[in-house]
């Protein structure tokens, strides 16, 4: 089989440990796996294209088999899972992006170019490295439990983006001049430095609050509209 032209979804099958195919390039529809608890191998090393994937309690699966790799999805959503790594979806669009409860997922590095309407990391390994590096365009993202984020290519931002309880250093974006919706920066106990040294309007509100150790905030040169509220409060002495 090469194509599916609707869905493959396998809910609720306590028994079985593998699923594969061999030859499997297409899934047209959605890719479901819900409550599969004893799912510890998942093979399609031919799968390309897929409309959406969801996948849920899938306590015993720990890495995937996709060689060749899914390049095309409209939805990556991925919870509670023991998946060690994310090698094998490299999607270059998508519309929604979810990955949350996956404690033992560690660096998530893709192609990933656009994000037509969300992005949300969030409780997965605190330790986790986010690296999108060829990331143009996006419209709400939300990082949340994460140690580090990497979008130097960043350039346009049509909604919010929210950093929330990570472990951050630093996050710099050098290419983005405007965000539509809101921009916070909340509860990063570690982070020292925000850099975004193009940006010149936020359509919304601009927060910087209870980061313990940032103690100067002078990354935003060239901001000259805040068209919500301002709001910043913690240990900062200029």
């Amino acid at each position: 089989m090469q194509t599916i032209t609707g869905d493959l979804i396998v809910s609720n099958a306590s028994s079985i440990t593998d699923i594969g195919a061999d030859s499997l390039e297409t899934i047209k529809g959605t890719f479901q796996l819900d409550q599969v608890q004893i799912l510890s191998a998942l093979s399609f090393p031919q799968l390309t294209t897929v409309g959406e994937i969801l996948w849920n309690a899938l306590p015993n699966l720990q890495q995937l088999t996709f060689t060749t790799g899914v390049q095309m999805a409209s939805t990556v959503n991925i919870q509670n899972t023991e998946l060690n790594s994310l090698n094998g979806i490299n999607v270059k669009t998508v519309d929604i992006f979810y990955i949350a409860n996956n404690r033992y997922l560690g660096d998530i590095t893709m192609q990933l170019a656009n994000v037509n309407t969300s992005l949300i990391l969030e409780a997965n390994n605190p330790a986790m490295n986010v690296s999108f590096p060829n990331l143009i365009s996006a419209f709400n993202m939300t990082f949340r439990n994460c140690s580090s984020v990497d979008t130097p290519s960043l350039a346009s931002l049509n909604g919010s983006m929210g950093f929330f309880g990570n472990d951050i250093l630093s996050y710099t974006a050098p290419n983005l001049t405007e965000v539509g919706g809101s921009l916070s920066f909340v509860s990063n106990t570690k982070l020292t430095n925000i850099s975004l040294p193009q940006l010149t309007q936020l359509g919304g509100g601009f927060q910087i609050s209870n980061n313990t150790e940032l103690k100067t905030i002078d990354g935003f040169p060239k901001l000259k509209t805040i068209v919500g509220a301002l709001d910043f409060n913690g240990n900062f002495t200029e």
